[in-house]
């Protein structure tokens, strides 16, 4: 009976040192986790959302040591999880991007110092039409490296958005046809560093890549004839000011210029994380889908309201053109 015993001892403690599975018991190695949370609704989204994963490891000063990719595959073998092995004891940093690989995104400085690295838009020319992939990042400030087991988070953000703008009149007897107006944005938001800050100030005009005529039913108005235009951009700042204009094509009017941080980042106050007020760079950074409804005088020459995912802002006490 001792001997068996023994042996089933050493069986275990073998078991550590041959079998490398993530779901063993036996805890091992470096591991970086992926994480998606920084989301509106606060809930755990990395494996919904993040299809793949570019580790990119630079020491404690910042210079280049390598590059990890994970395909999604692996990704979802390894519940999120990246193993980071042959390096030399000591502290590191850790950029993970995902979506970057797209032909959309242009990346340089990738093998050079963590300051030099630069993520943006491939051919950022005005006006920009296309609908642009996700993008999310992540970024672990330096931590130690052995070769005891750890595992570290990576919380990752959502870089892209997506906005559902429908221009509608409130009254019931106006329509609007597709070929009269024209919305964009402009913002100055196309490169991004290592860090997820803007790298550069130069401006880009995004213009929807579809629109379309739209029936929407309101409670208060009836059924409103209008227009539909879909517009993806990267990241919004609540420190620069990114503009939403609507001008009508026959005349180059412009019917409104508001900006999108002061406006659609007021809604942020509404909503709570953990039981907290968000800021509006943190609304921003969180919210990824805008449904935007703007409400346009009888004549179609003013706007009248502005409504964010169900938020109602009124012109007379809110909004100022």
């Amino acid at each position: 009976m001792k001997k068996l015993l023994l042996m089933a001892c050493i069986l275990a403690m073998a078991s550590c040192t041959w079998v490398k599975d993530d779901t063993d018991e036996c805890a091992y190695g470096f591991w970086l986790k992926l994480s998606y949370t920084h989301n509106i609704l606060d809930v755990e989204a990395a494996q919904k959302y993040v299809t793949d994963a570019y580790v990119y490891v630079y020491d404690a000063s910042g210079n280049y040591v390598k590059r990890i990719y994970a395909t999604h595959s692996e990704l979802k073998a390894n519940g999120y999880r990246i193993r980071v092995e042959d390096l030399p004891e000591g502290n590191y940093q850790f950029v993970v991007w995902s979506g970057i690989g797209s032909s959309q995104y242009a990346v340089s400085g990738d093998t050079k110092a963590i300051d030099d690295f630069r993520v943006a838009i491939a051919s950022p020319v005005s006006p920009y039409k296309e609908q642009l992939p996700p993008l999310y990042h992540g970024y672990l400030p330096a931590v130690h490296y052995d070769d005891t087991y750890a595992l570290h988070t990576v919380s990752m953000m959502k870089n892209t958005n997506q906005l559902a703008c429908l221009v509608v009149p409130m009254d019931e007897q106006t329509t609007m046809a597709t070929g009269d107006y024209a919305l964009r944005v402009v913002a100055a938001n196309t490169t991004m560093d290592a860090y997820n800050s803007m790298a550069s100030d130069s401006k880009l005009t995004y213009e929807p890549f579809e629109q379309g005529d739209v029936t929407l039913s309101d409670p208060d108005y009836g059924q409103l004839q209008g227009v539909q235009f879909s517009i993806t951009t990267l990241r919004l700042m609540a420190n620069s000011d990114s503009r939403i204009i609507l001008e009508k094509k026959s005349t180059g009017q412009t019917v409104f210029n508001i900006s999108f941080p002061e406006y659609i980042g007021m809604i942020g106050s509404l909503y709570t994380a953990a039981g907290r007020q968000l800021s509006v760079q943190e609304y921003l950074d969180r919210q990824d889908f805008y449904t935007i409804v703007f409400y346009l005088s009888g004549d179609l020459e003013r706007l009248m309201q502005l409504k964010v995912n169900s938020w109602r802002l009124r012109a007379y006490n809110h909004i100022k053109l």
